[in-house]
């Protein structure tokens, strides 16, 4: 697997462990690093081009 492709399923398990968990501060805590983690895979595919 590349890295682009790493980097986007960590931002899966990462959105899927925010809906499973229920504090909230765990919750939004996934869902930013889901969002890092999607912007990075952006950028590392962007960047091989």
């Amino acid at each position: 697997m590349n890295l682009t492709a790493v980097l986007h399923a960590g931002f899966g398990v990462s959105v899927l462990a925010g809906i499973i968990v229920s504090d909230t501060t765990l919750r939004i805590a996934a869902f930013a690093l889901g969002v890092v983690l999607f912007v990075a895979g952006i950028v590392v595919s962007r960047r091989g081009d």
